[in-house]
């Protein structure tokens, strides 16, 4: 008997090492484990409709969507969603989505939010289309630990041993000092249950447990659902993915397995525990026979224990890189641990980015700052002893120099600017030919530091040689000389290293002409067309007309030759193109930049207005009013690859005609200067007090966001790109009352923080810095302006004018590394530029009348002002007639361009010199 039980070791063990070799693979290093969740981003697959939808030899994902027969017909791109295919309607015309018929046999099972185990993901999403309600994946761990789920007839024998005391009971035992259990009156079907009592079954399996962890587990530390996964593996002969009762038979008696218990066998697990009565036991039936006994070993665990030095453990990660974290909260038994992230547990959250592993370890993968943050572990059943861990996300940092290349004459004055961007912010140093400038410290209200060239000899001499402005944005090299010739770089220095960039200066007799690296044009749309200028000369460079013709077409720009032209929202798209909604014709324009013409026309559903590029993505998405006004339900649509040359048309998210019919506001994040991936934006319902997430990349609702304690519907969200913050602005349904500003959790949308009191429109600055919320009274208008800090947002100024604020652009600051803020007026010829960092205010006057709010349409501010971008030293304000071109270096007006017809939206482009 001892060689057929050795036999039984060798086999096991050989299964799990294989096992445990291909877990390293999968878990240890990226655990490439492909966790197909309804948030895969997986392109369809094409395959020949007349072929098995799933083969079960097939080696692709389980839940793969599958569409079009060979590729070709309705359900060609058509997304239908895990656990969904796309089939072709009878009369072959429509592509409709059904619940996946049949998954491959793969045995990798897991714990559905049901408690039920399933063979594989497969499996759960089809389920989860099946049942009609939503199921996310989960560790197993979740589903053998249901104690408390038991029904209140379900046998409850204390198991006998533990981890720390691994007997084996012998099969002639008998418990004393125990009630007898009630026998389980089941259907025996012919098979005899007299010398299998169950008693003696909780005995068989308690016993088989115990053996196979005491061979298995023992040296090994892998997880109990591991280890009932290697059992359901080895009894499954056939690889049905079913334990039939002969077959469980001759595994007992090849392997003597009847010696774990006196009258009982593996046989006897068909009578106890197939619950659906079918003959065989499945994945579910099998892991729920075990997970009773594992629950009451969990029950024995009343102590946990953690290290007081250790309740708060800091972690810094760079973007992009993994990380594992381990919970340092320890018990005997190990005890499930649990992870959170303010108070939402991670496992239901169904990110691909964080996983929760069977050894208890929290898993960051490809980090982002959205992921910094605060995240807490403590074991299942005890939730006093916690551990926080201090997730601090950082950057490379980023650098940008402008002229790239200058030429002056021995005397002039040369400037260069730096352009930082980084978490934390970069320190700032300027050097000559890698050497750093010796600096004397300045006391100029511009943080001006004046030192002397570190190539002549006398610092007397050369004391107003540098002019260092806003703490390293502006380098000025005055009254240059021959040895001012060099190298001149721009250095930025965190914890994510150190990054340089170069502006190099000659200094000749007959300087060279050096165009700038880049130029910035600004198209302007108008009642009489688009045209399009370059800002410091103010020149007309190019015209599209009204009554020209789209090439290609037999189509007007504005429809017809003596109309004129009604525009919703415009943006820049890659910079290759600009889009340009006409709400008025259903459509819109796409303009290419190199042939200033209009190359592409996108039919949409009825007023198309406001557009919203991703471009991680390649999106553009579109969000269609349905009547003049900005009043009852929407529609979203979404143009794919908006950057590529080809023919562009629109989809509808998904699903078509169900919660999408509801549509009242789409929010998309828009850019931030510290580069991040969105994967998300949110869908808001007519007065519903709530929010809808939606997955971009899948086009499809994900999950609900409950506002109802705090009376919010949402009508309009801000995206910062650092801490994963998302800022609020509320009011109640149907009356429209304001009910503050909301902080959530980009991850979990739980809600950090309510500001009842702080009402108005809120806008984030460029670099992700600072909020400005605009509230507007009878009085005037209160700019409220916040920090936004890791430990959330921070209280700095507020602002009161009389300045009736129509629209409000961001523009980098000259005296820090940051921006400022310049806002133009509704009914006055003003501008009014604010010093985020200082709160100094300052008017900019005779910028013309602008525009009668009423002739403003289409959800567009009557007064538009548009900032240039990163080293642009321009903004455009359109009024009545004209446009203002302004300088934000020296805060004037540089030009006025006029003979135009109430011109409204405004987009930069960038042109690269060559």
């Amino acid at each position: 008997m001892k060689s057929e039980w050795a036999g039984l070791y060798f086999v096991l063990l050989i299964s799990l090492q294989l096992s445990s070799t291909a877990g390293t693979s999968r878990y240890k290093h990226s655990r490439r484990h492909r966790d197909y969740t309804a948030a895969s981003t997986e392109s369809p697959i094409v395959v020949d409709r007349a072929s098995p939808a799933v083969s079960p030899s097939s080696s692709q994902p389980d839940d793969r969507r599958i569409v079009s027969s060979k590729g070709k017909g309705p359900c060609l791109g058509k997304y239908c969603g895990a656990g969904r295919e796309c089939e072709i309607s009878p009369d072959g015309e429509v592509a409709l989505c059904i619940c996946v018929r049949r998954c491959s046999r793969r045995h990798r099972p897991v714990c559905g939010s049901d408690g039920r185990v399933y063979a594989n993901h497969c499996e759960l999403h089809r389920a989860a289309c099946n049942s009609g309600i939503p199921l996310i994946a989960s560790r197993l761990m979740r589903c053998l630990h249901r104690a408390d789920d038991r029904p209140p007839d379900a046998p409850r024998v204390l198991p006998v041993g533990t981890a720390a005391n691994l007997t084996l009971k012998p099969p002639d035992q008998k418990d004393t000092g125990q009630n007898d259990v009630k026998e389980n009156t089941i259907d025996t079907d012919s098979y005899y249950l007299e010398d299998c009592s169950a008693q003696e079954y909780e005995i068989m399996k308690d016993n088989l447990l115990l053996f196979n962890h005491a061979r298995l587990m023992a040296q090994d530390n892998h997880s109990k659902e591991y280890l009932v996964s290697i059992m359901f593996s080895h009894y499954d002969q056939n690889n049905n993915g079913n334990l039939e009762r002969e077959e469980l038979e001759q595994i007992a008696q090849r392997e003597d397995l009847e010696q774990l218990s006196r009258g009982c066998s593996l046989g006897h697990m068909i009578s106890y525990d197939d619950a659906d009565k079918d003959g065989r036991l499945n994945i579910n039936e099998f892991y729920m026979a075990f997970s009773k006994l594992y629950s009451q070993y969990d029950q024995c665990v009343s102590v946990v224990s953690l290290d007081k030095s250790r309740e708060v453990n800091h972690v810094s990660v760079r973007v992009g890189d993994n990380v594992e974290i381990k919970c340092d909260v320890t018990g005997t038994p190990p005890p499930p641990l649990v992870w959170r992230r303010h108070e939402a547990d991670v496992e239901t959250l169904a990110e691909q980015e964080i996983r929760v592993f069977n050894d208890g370890s929290l898993y960051l993968k490809r980090v982002q700052l959205v992921h910094a943050g605060n995240y807490t572990c403590h074991a299942l059943r005890n939730k006093d002893v916690v551990q926080t861990h201090v997730v601090t996300v950082h950057t490379v940092p980023e650098v940008r120099v402008t002229p790239r290349l200058q030429s002056k004459r021995p005397g002039e004055e040369a400037t260069m600017w730096c352009h930082v961007v980084g978490e934390p912010l970069p320190r700032v140093e300027w050097l000559k030919n890698d050497e750093p400038l010796r600096l004397k410290e300045g006391d100029d209200d511009d943080d001006e530091a004046v030192g002397d060239d570190d190539g002549d000899d006398g610092e007397d001499d050369d004391s107003g040689k540098y002019d260092v402005v806003g703490n390293g944005t502006r380098l000025v090299v005055r009254n240059v000389g021959y040895a001012d010739t060099g190298a001149y770089m721009c250095q930025a220095t965190s914890v994510g290293g150190l990054t340089r960039d170069i502006s190099s200066l000659v200094i000749q007799e007959q300087p060279t002409p050096t165009a700038a690296s880049e130029e910035r044009r600004f198209f302007s749309f108008h009642e009489w067309g688009i045209s399009i200028y370059e800002p410091s000369a103010c020149r007309l460079y190019h015209q599209i007309r009204s009554s020209d013709i789209i090439p290609g077409t037999q189509e007007y720009v504005c429809g017809e030759k003596s109309v004129s032209c009604s525009w919703g929202r415009a943006i820049n798209v890659a910079n290759r193109y600009v889009y340009v909604t006409q709400p008025e014709k259903d459509r819109i324009l796409v303009i290419s930049k190199i042939q200033m013409v209009v190359v592409d026309v996108v039919a949409t559903d009825k007023y198309p207005v406001e557009l919203h590029y991703v471009p991680t993505l390649d999106q553009v998405w579109l969000l269609n009013w349905r009547s003049m006004r900005d009043t009852g339900i929407k529609t979203v649509q979404v143009i794919r690859d908006a950057a590529q040359k080809r023919k562009h048309r629109t989809v509808h998210p998904e699903p078509i005609d169900g919660q999408f019919d509801l549509v009242k506001g789409l929010y998309i994040p828009g850019h931030q200067e510290i580069g991040h991936t969105y994967k998300y934006g949110y869908v808001t319902h007519t007065n519903q007090r709530g929010m809808y997430k939606l997955d971009l990349a899948n086009m499809r609702y994900t999950r609900s966001v409950d506002l109802a304690p705090y009376s919010c519907v949402p009508t309009n969200i801000q995206f910062p790109a650092l801490y994963g913050f998302v800022i609020l602005q509320c009011e109640e349904p149907v009356t429209g009352r304001a009910t503050g500003q909301l902080l959530l959790d980009y991850i979990t949308d739980a809600v950090l923080a309510h500001k009842p009191g702080l009402v108005g429109r809120p806008l984030i600055s460029p670099d992700s810095r600072h909020l400005v919320t605009l509230d507007r009274q009878e009085s005037g208008v209160i700019l409220v302006v916040q920090e936004i800090l890791p430990s959330g947002l921070k209280f700095s100024f507020d602002v009161k004018t009389s300045l009736n604020i129509s629209d409000i652009t961001f523009y980098p600051s000259q005296t820090t590394h940051g921006c400022d803020l310049y806002a133009s007026s509704t009914d006055k010829e003003d501008i009014l530029f604010l010093n985020l960092a200082t709160g100094k205010v300052e008017m900019i006057t005779g910028v013309g009348k602008a525009m009668p709010t009423i002739l403003a349409k289409w959800g567009n501010p009557n007064r538009p002002i548009v900032d240039s971008g990163v080293f642009g030293r321009y903004m455009v304000s359109p009024s009545s007639e004209a446009l203002f071109v302004i300088n934000g270096e020296t805060r004037t007006v540089n030009c006025e361009i006029g003979g135009l017809v109430r011109p409204s939206a405004v987009v930069w482009l960038t042109v690269p010199n060559h």
